[in-house]
């Protein structure tokens, strides 16, 4: 709710059990929000959480267009987040929140992935899907197809016969692929984008996590526009 609030985004709705944030209570009066008083329980009645707050809103979602992402994208040289196919709430959401962190133009997502506005992926992401640019239900081989046409480069993580991220160039406009939790990204994907991408790992550890996976490529990206560039262009 209070991010909500810093976001400036558009509320339709406050609800508030007994026991809610009584300064945010006063910061939702405040603002001239009509809040709604509902009984103890009935929150987690309607939401598909097993532990909400006591005061949630509705607000208005943002519009984004993919067009805007990817040329926000090559004017800032820093990547798009593209998850496919990914299903994980909590995944999606902690990618959502990493985008912001590292400083990316956004996030889309493809057809069959998660509802971005499923309350478990808005908890996940702390917030950040209020202010980060997120496009829902791109068609994969279009997605391409515009991503290259806006002069994007592409790559796509991958468990096995990829490269470390530190070794490509990520300083620039790329768009990062992540597959969904249960079989990554199709063949059609892989063989589609310019460079494969493997998290080095150590022990008897197959894959990570879709969201760890994802925010090491994120933040490795970050660091190369820090200091750069990695060590070899993605062609």
């Amino acid at each position: 709710m209070a991010e909500a609030l810093d976001a400036g985004v558009g509320i339709d709705g406050v609800y508030a059990e007994p026991g809610a944030d009584e300064a945010l209570l006063r910061r939702c009066t405040e603002a001239g929000l009509e809040v709604v008083p509902v009984a103890e329980g009935a929150l987690r009645k309607v939401l598909d959480l097993v532990s909400p707050q006591a005061i949630v809103a509705v607000v208005r979602q943002a519009p984004a267009t993919l067009a805007a992402v990817l040329a926000d994208s090559l004017e800032r040289r820093c990547p798009v987040i593209v998850l496919v196919g990914l299903q994980d709430p909590g995944n999606a959401g902690t990618l959502i929140r990493v985008a912001e962190a590292s400083g990316c133009a956004g996030v889309v997502l493809t057809e069959g992935c998660v509802d971005v506005w499923n309350p478990k992926v808005v908890r996940a992401s702390a917030g950040s899907v209020l202010r980060v640019p997120v496009v829902e239900g791109a068609e994969v081989p279009g997605l391409l197809e515009a991503v290259r046409s806006a002069g994007l480069s592409t790559a796509g993580t991958v468990v096995a016969d990829g490269l470390p991220p530190e070794s490509q160039d990520l300083a620039g406009a790329v768009a990062v692929l992540v597959g969904s939790e249960a079989h990554g990204l199709s063949d059609y994907v892989q063989s589609a984008i310019d460079v494969r991408l493997m998290i080095p790992m150590e022990g008897e550890v197959e894959s990570l996590n879709a969201a760890v996976a994802g925010s090491l490529v994120a933040f490795e990206a970050a660091r190369q526009r820090r200091v750069g560039g990695g060590d070899q262009a993605i062609n």
